[in-house]
């Protein structure tokens, strides 16, 4: 039976209550809502109630459209269609997800071509992996209307569907991050020197920089896709056959294409051809398929950040290299380091250093931050290859350190979270940096090992033994010696006349253990005091005895504030051996700020993911349960942590989590499992438990 009017009306005031008023009411919507059977009414009111946790205006423009919705779409397309307006919201902004719910003409037609349309979410993990083997290095990948880089990013389209063919599709988006590449890596950005302009006041010296900046755009394509073909004839044949190369017909685009395809021609031949063809009254050639627009704003922009961190690095890679130990390179007249070498030449080392006279090849360090400014200027200053001194670079302002926190960087890394009351993702919703955790030279670690002395000998005993222990191998077809049970079995079974077995042996035996661990450690603001202390003492507890047992593990603390601020600190690595480095960082963890464990356990997986072991473990040491300031607690962040652990577990990962939260057994379980935690009771006992419950869990 359908919902009478009054039932509808209060429910829809309910849920829109921040929106009306005495000139806007839920009166319209709840008189539509009469007219649809009583599925359908309560499909609308579960949706309102939905979406208006993210913004009572976007529900009041659900309900509003939903009747309509209903008339047109299938169950399946009207949910797809209020999780694209949610997923735009999300990334865009009120007013475009809105215009996804009121644009239903257009859904429509985008949703009956889904088989062939391709979503960047889908692509992401692809592309990156191809763009870090173009680059060198890693190019984050970000969701944007219009298609450009800022020489640190990627932004591209967050669908794709242009032609019939998904796999036509996934070209488009390979092609299209390729052709940002080459801007690049080619020079689009590049200038002679620091202080040389950026390209966008180049073209803003035109009496019309728009129109030069179309001009621009075009004969810059040209020379980019020269420059692929020479380099990448495989990829340059791809996008030849998703946007076939344009003839013009005016002769003078027909010279400046083809005096930039030659291969010595840069950027400044295209501004060259640029201030010819702005005097032409002709219009352009079509743009291609995957070129996207210039944004020289955004580039110059980031060129700078990153060109004066890429000088301060360069500098003290320098120092470091220069300066023999315990010394520093402080005196003026030390000889600048020389930088030779070719980065195109493939056959020669990329870059050569000459210091002192002696030539050497360039740290991989030291390499990388070159190609970095060879990416951007013509030449690096030879000032810049002065070691630095140890005067400290100038303080930011609490508004500059801002801005920086807030910046997109290349190693930032964007996750989905799980929303439980949608029932789906809200796509890279995170922003997650990897940064090593800060090292504290004391005597903590000393003090530790001295007051837990006893427990380390004991570990070390137990763990050593654990690491070879030898094991008796029964009924083997061959071996040094008899095993008795087994022809004891065969005479039995002889003298009844029935034919024996031939496995009557023993043989000795090893069992390798092969496994990987990764502890993810709360460094959220709680741990303060004596939780911090023994997080601390039990990891140093733990170095001790996995170096002695010698599986392979990683250490990660995790933090941060709202989903645009995710850290995770790497205290130790898979492949970084225990030493005085690795405890000095132990000793720094210290307390920060909040818990948001689904995006903590999606990035650290990800590292255990690629470590090859038979078993791979992931242990969290945590005091509470997942929270942060923007609303990460309660049933969301449970759930988001659960799915999390279960996208772990379809990984083919083990999760366990150890607390000292008194309450967990209400709301562990539902992320754990009942059998994959355990509360701490007292919490001077977390040092002598945490390796126990290690040993019980890898044995």
């Amino acid at each position: 039976m359908s919902l009478a009017y009054p039932l509808l009306l209060r429910r829809l005031e309910e849920y829109l209550a921040p929106v009306l008023s005495s000139r806007r009411s839920a009166e319209a919507p709840a008189r539509a809502l009469i007219k649809l059977d009583s599925p359908a009414q309560q499909w609308v009111l579960h949706w309102a109630n939905v979406i208006r946790h993210s913004n009572a205006e976007l529900a009041f423009q659900f309900v509003q459209h939903a009747p309509q919705a209903l008339g047109r779409l299938d169950q399946g397309a009207a949910e797809a269609w209020v999780k694209q307006a949610l997923a735009t919201y999300d990334h865009s902004g009120l007013y475009p997800g809105s215009a996804v719910l009121a644009e239903l003409d257009r859904f429509d037609a985008g949703y009956r071509r889904r088989g062939v349309r391709v979503t960047l979410g889908e692509m992401r993990a692809r592309l990156e992996t191809f763009v870090a083997g173009l680059a060198g290095r890693r190019l984050a990948i970000l969701p944007a209307d219009t298609t450009y880089t800022d020489t640190e990013t990627l932004f591209l389209p967050p669908i794709i569907e242009h032609f019939d063919s998904a796999a036509a599709n996934r070209h488009l988006y390979k092609t299209t991050a390729a052709y940002l590449w080459a801007q690049i890596r080619f020079g689009t950005y590049r200038r002679a020197h620091p202080k040389s302009p950026h390209l966008q006041q180049r073209l803003a010296r035109f009496p019309d920089p728009v129109r030069a900046l179309e001009l621009f755009e075009r004969l810059e394509a040209r020379r980019l896709g020269a420059c692929i073909a020479r380099e990448l004839p495989g990829l340059d044949r791809q996008m030849r056959e998703l946007s076939p190369p344009l003839n013009p017909d005016h002769p003078a685009w027909r010279e400046a294409f083809e005096s930039l395809s030659a291969p010595e021609a840069g950027v400044a031949d295209t501004l060259r051809a640029t201030e010819t063809l702005y005097a032409e009254t002709c219009d352009p050639p079509e743009a291609r398929l995957w070129q996207g627009r210039l944004q020289p704003e955004a580039a110059a922009n980031t060129l700078d950040t990153r060109l004066q961190r890429d000088r301060e690095a360069l500098e003290a890679a320098l120092q470091a290299l220069c300066a023999p130990p315990g010394e520093s390179s402080e005196d003026p007249s030390d000889p600048p380091v020389a930088v030779g070498g070719d980065p195109a030449d493939a056959e020669q080392p990329p870059f050569e250093l000459n210091i002192d006279g002696a030539p050497m090849p360039a740290p991989p360090n030291v390499a990388q931050l070159l190609e970095s400014l060879d990416e951007q200027l013509d030449q690096v200053p030879p000032e810049w290859l002065t070691a630095a001194g140890d005067a400290p670079y100038p303080e930011q302002s609490a508004a500059e350190a801002e801005v920086a926190e807030e910046a997109p960087t290349a190693d930032a890394v964007h996750y989905d979270e799980w929303d439980e009351l949608r029932q789906s993702y809200r796509a890279d919703w995170c922003t997650l940096r990897e940064m090593e955790s800060p090292a504290l030279e004391d005597d903590f670690p000393a003090r530790t090992l001295d007051k837990y002395r006893h427990l380390v000998a004991a570990l070390r005993r137990y763990f050593a033994a654990l690491r070879g222990e030898p094991r008796t191998l029964r009924g083997q077809p061959d071996g040094p010696e008899l095993d008795l049970d087994a022809l004891i079995t065969a005479q039995i079974e002889q003298r009844l006349g029935r034919e024996p077995g031939d496995r009557l042996f023993t043989r000795p035996s090893k069992i390798e253990r092969d496994l990987a661990v990764a502890f993810m450690v709360d460094a959220s603001g709680s741990t303060k005091g004596w939780i911090n202390q023994a997080e601390r003492e039990s990891l140093l507890l733990l170095c001790e005895a996995l170096e002695e047992l010698g599986d392979r593990y990683a250490i990660y603390g995790f933090s941060g504030m709202t989903r645009n601020r995710c850290e995770i600190y790497r205290i130790k690595t898979f492949d970084e051996p225990a030493d005085a480095a690795v405890r000095a960082r132990i000793s720094g963890l210290q307390p920060r700020d909040y818990t948001r464990m689904g995006v903590a356990i999606r990035h650290i997986c990800k590292q255990l993911q690629a470590v090859e072991a038979r078993t791979r473990l992931l242990i969290t040491l945590s005091d509470g349960k997942p929270d942060d300031y923007d609303g990460y607690r309660g049933d969301y962040g449970i759930a988001d942590t659960r799915q999390a652990l279960q996208e772990a577990r379809q990984a083919g990962l083990q999760a366990f989590c150890i607390t000292i939260d008194r309450e967990a057994a209400g709301y562990l379980p539902r992320m754990y499992g009942a059998a994959n935690y355990v509360v701490i009771d007292e919490l001077h006992q977390l040092p002598l438990k945490v390796a126990d419950i290690y040993r019980k869990l890898t044995t």
